[in-house]
């Protein structure tokens, strides 16, 4: 037993010290929970310490929820949120002037506020129409203008608060980069591991198209880090903030550049099996698979370049080895073998073509 616990423990401890030492989920956690802690309270105090309101709950608990990944999510949900409290003030004042019973107006007011919460601008936050106007009318404050007001200046108070914690206690920013690195990073792996396989002779294309596809979610995933970096540096007063902003911009132009890559990787993969396939009737390839294999190093140095905002081809070592290739199609007495390379070379062009126009 003991020994778990001191499991236990030491689990606990190596998390905190990550969340200390390293930017990532544990530290995002453990400045969330600050955060949220530190928007209860002080709604909390505010609401019960300063105005005196007997139900100061709903300070607190609207603080807490809008405490935000980002200070812009934050003052929407706040908007949000505001909106839809008075939605639920509306709707419980309407039914109770309706509904006589006090049971019913109860579930006439959650039917009607969960249909006005489904309202598309309300989000997730549409429930608290209904949870709102059920509140209000259990606690009997329908029929007091002093009480709703109360209501409604406890939740913009919330919201105050956890707009401000949000905005001026460690404000996140989260920085663009690391999920474009991995994508360039595979390219290039790729790219050179396609241009090993020509050299030795042997082909792996359905590992090649494989690994391609995969890529596909590498973009994805890059793009969504550079919209999650431009949204925490909006109304971000940290002076990192505006490093990050200009950084995600570098990488969107980045990233644009790359985005048709993979599909043409992934048919240069498919284009090169047939050329590098061994067949008796054909002509000794060596020379071709050294010409390919050139084109994809040179590919591969490109790719590496545009992850490192270096010159691209800036010794013409790409435009030498598409001019040989080129050389090697049309010289080529076999037809089939011309059409073969002239497949590659166009997907080959396709991709010089993004990763750095001025190569064509």
């Amino acid at each position: 037993m003991q020994v778990g616990v001191r499991e236990r423990i030491g689990v606990v401890g190596a998390w905190l010290v990550r969340a200390a030492r390293e930017s990532g989920h544990e530290r995002y956690v453990a400045l969330q929970g600050l955060r949220s802690t530190l928007a209860a309270v002080v709604a909390w105090l505010v609401v019960a310490e300063v105005f005196h309101f007997q139900q100061a709950f709903l300070a607190p608990y609207v603080a807490v929820f809008l405490v935000e990944a980002t200070v812009l999510r934050s003052l929407h949900q706040a908007a949000v949120q505001v909106g839809a409290v008075v939605a639920g003030l509306l709707v419980a004042v309407v039914v109770t002037r309706l509904v006589e019973s006090t049971t019913a107006a109860i579930g006439t007011a959650v039917a009607v506020g969960y249909v006005v919460g489904r309202w598309r601008r309300f989000g997730s936050s549409g429930i608290w129409v209904a949870i709102t106007a059920l509140l209000v009318i259990a606690a009997g404050t329908t029929d007091s203008p002093v009480l709703l007001g109360e209501r409604l200046l406890e939740t913009m108070i919330g919201a105050g608060v956890g707009v401000a914690v949000t905005a001026l206690v460690f404000p996140p920013v989260y920085a663009a980069g690391k999920e474009g690195a991995a994508l360039t990073g595979e390219l290039r792996d790729l790219l050179q591991d396609m241009a090993d396989g020509c050299r030795e002779g042997g082909s792996d294309r359905r590992g090649w198209v494989q690994r391609a596809r995969g890529i596909d979610g590498l973009v994805q995933r890059a793009f969504d880090e550079s919209r999650w970096t431009h949204e925490s540096v909006r109304l971000n007063p940290r002076p990192s903030a505006v490093h990050a902003g200009e950084y995600a911009r570098r990488w969107d132009r980045t990233l644009e550049d790359l985005s048709s890559v993979p599909s043409a990787v992934k048919e240069l993969a498919h284009a090169l099996d047939p050329v590098l396939g061994d067949d008796p009737t054909e002509n000794d390839r060596n020379e071709v698979r050294s010409a390919v294999a050139a084109v994809l190093d040179c590919l591969a140095e490109a790719t590496d370049a545009v992850e490192h905002g270096r010159e691209i081809d800036p010794e013409g070592s790409c435009r030498c080895s598409l001019a040989e290739l080129e050389r090697l199609t049309t010289a080529s007495d076999d037809l089939v073998l011309t059409a073969r390379l002239g497949a590659v070379l166009h997907t080959a062009h396709r991709i010089v073509g993004a990763l750095g126009p001025e190569v064509r």
